[in-house]
């Protein structure tokens, strides 16, 4: 009889718990769903445009939105950044963009213009996802096509250079250390990106190449960088060029040329009598006698599609010289 009676007991309990806990676990479930709701992006932009409303907004691929920005200022002065270029100020061969506009990166990051005054040296570093400024900085680059790995470079308040990755995490890979950081005209063709391997860095008034990752791969080099193949560097020398190496010692006949350029391991060497030649620079052969020109004509060399060099003159094919 006892053990009868405890039985009922227990089911008492059982039921009166049943009655609490289902109530409250549909209570759970719905402020939980209204939580969620809430954590999402309200897009409030009907006709999905960059700017609406005080407002950057931004959307991925499958044009959902991913986050929004709120602008200081009105329009047409919040949107993303430019690149801003001062190789122009030095000799360097670089790569001259028709977008002057860094778009979004992997749907995540944004470079942000937001000033009032146009002249205002200030680059907004956004994080989309969580809507939030991670850092300023007074300009940015990418040369508008992009540099590999997703290198940016970028200029900190007291106007010095560095390197910033965003292939993984963000992360400062060069440091703050130089007065210009740039990067000659050498295009991925696979990827349609400049090539990082080598970059050119000016400080306290000399010239260096450095990796990726900040190393320093020469001794300081007084004349300006114009570009560079390897371990070989053409240099802006007074009126000319000159061809030298990681030890800035010059590598060729004569001190100065009139005009120095790579096509691959090739160079193009056209010195001050305007007599014109082309170098394999990895036995210092001379593929071609001397070609003089006027003063006035356009020489060069060109990889053409079986492998072989074609010599240019005033853009019109003169020669090609078998190589392949």
């Amino acid at each position: 009889m006892q053990t009868q009676t405890n039985r009922k007991g227990v089911l008492i309990t059982i039921i009166v718990l049943l009655i609490l806990f289902i109530p409250l676990s549909i209570c759970s479930f719905f402020l939980h769903l209204q939580k969620n709701n809430n954590n999402q992006n309200i897009d409030s932009n009907p006709n999905h445009e960059f700017y609406h409303s005080g407002k950057l907004y931004f959307y991925g691929l499958e044009s959902q939105l991913l986050g929004t920005y709120s602008c200081q200022n009105e329009k047409e002065k919040c949107n993303l950044a430019k690149n801003t270029l001062e190789d122009s100020k030095y000799s360097l061969d670089y790569y001259q963009p028709e977008d002057t506009l860094i778009n979004p990166i992997k749907e995540r990051y944004a470079f942000i213009e937001d000033k009032e005054n146009e002249n205002e040296s200030k680059v907004i570093f956004y994080d989309i996802k969580n809507e939030r400024i991670m850092t300023t900085y007074n300009a940015v680059k990418n040369y508008g096509i992009g540099i590999e790995n997703d290198l940016y470079i970028v200029v900190d308040k007291n106007g010095k250079y560095g390197i910033l990755s965003l292939e993984n995490d963000p992360k400062i890979v060069v440091n703050f250390n130089y007065d210009f950081i740039g990067i000659a005209n050498f295009i991925n063709e696979d990827e349609e990106k400049i090539m990082n391997d080598l970059m050119a860095a000016y400080k306290d008034g000399a010239w260096y190449l450095i990796d990726q990752n900040g190393a320093t791969l020469t001794v300081s080099i007084k004349n300006e960088i114009v570009t560079y193949n390897g371990q070989n560097i053409i240099v802006k020398k007074d009126n000319g060029y000159q061809l030298v190496n990681y030890n800035n010692l010059n590598t060729l006949e004569e001190d100065s040329y009139a005009s120095l350029s790579f096509t691959g391991k090739y160079l193009n060497q056209l010195d001050h009598y305007h007599d014109f030649t082309i170098v394999d620079l990895n036995n210092r052969k001379h593929l071609i006698d001397p070609i003089h020109i006027k003063n006035s004509d356009n020489i060069t060399s060109k990889l053409n599609k079986d492998g072989n060099l074609d010599i240019i003159l005033n853009n019109e094919t003169i020669n090609t010289i078998p190589i392949s």
